[in-house]
């Protein structure tokens, strides 16, 4: 049979049937296509209101997990400053407060809870204007200093810790929390080998504040102390060969060269320096 024939021959048997049709086949026809219709269009509703379910539910954890995530961000965000050997920096606090800091000095807070709660991690020197406020608080490895709106310069440098009080009042604890002393203006705070904190009154301020015009001071510091602070100062590196138990008493100004300073430190007890390779010096006793 020729399959062109094959509809004609399928629509013949049909017509041909004895199936009672209680309606024209354009009638069953159109009422299938209707049929067909609705439920497409049925299932492309539910397929859109499944999708729309879907993303407000994405887009619901979303907010919860950031609303989650803020006070951990708060709590979390660190802001540290490295001042490295060499140069010093100036740093505004959220609340205006200005922290001047000296070489080799790092300082840590957490701005995004600034407003809740003013604290703060330093080791160096640094001087502070802090502005009126809440409490704040500065943790060192050896003490901590507590203040509201004050002046005042902290020393925290291996054992050595130091605050002096120019203005305002300041509280100074060691980290065992055993020991406590209120500072006024023109009095100086510092742990000494044993853990204690010694109070000493009528300081010299401008000797204690001179780093911040370049100008260095030393009353009765070990030598190596000197050293160490030149070094930091210039950003080198300075080896100590020989053994040196004295102390110096003086001052130099960091717009003379390292190597004129080291001269003016030297002399006095027979010390020689000789420059290395990789720009550092190396501090000798004559023979």
């Amino acid at each position: 049979m020729d399959p062109d024939h094959l509809p004609q021959e399928t629509e013949k048997f049909i017509s041909s049937s004895k199936i009672n049709w209680s309606r024209t086949k354009d009638e069953v026809w159109m009422e299938l296509e209707k049929k067909i219709e609705v439920k497409s269009k049925v299932e492309v509703k539910s397929v859109v209101r499944t999708i729309g379910q879907v993303w407000i539910r994405v887009a619901v954890a979303a907010v919860f997990v950031l609303l989650a995530g803020i006070p951990a961000l708060i709590t979390l965000y660190t802001k540290t400053i490295v001042v490295p050997a060499g140069t010093h920096s100036e740093v505004y606090l959220p609340d205006k407060s200005l922290v001047k800091l000296n070489a080799q000095s790092t300082l840590k807070y957490k701005p995004l809870a600034w407003r809740f709660s003013r604290t703060m991690k330093f080791e160096g020197e640094a001087y502070f204007e802090i502005e009126k406020g809440k409490e704040l608080g500065i943790r060192s490895a050896r003490g901590k200093t507590v203040v509201l709106g004050t002046t005042f310069n902290i020393y925290s440098r291996s054992d050595e810790y130091q605050v002096t009080c120019f203005s305002g009042r300041v509280k100074v604890q060691e980290n065992a929390g055993t020991q406590e002393v209120i500072l006024n203006p023109g009095q100086k705070t510092a742990l000494d080998t044993d853990g204690i904190l010694t109070v000493e009154s009528g300081i010299d301020t401008e000797q204690t504040l001179s780093w911040l015009n370049n100008r260095f001071s030393f009353t009765s510091v070990p030598l190596r102390n000197v050293f160490e602070e030149i070094g930091r100062q210039y950003g080198v590196l300075i080896e100590i060969q020989s053994d040196i138990e004295n102390t110096y008493t003086g001052t130099f100004m960091k717009d003379s060269s390292v190597e004129n300073v080291l001269v003016l430190v030297c002399r006095p007890f027979d010390l020689s320096f000789s420059r290395k390779a990789d720009n550092g010096y190396i501090i000798s006793g004559n023979k």
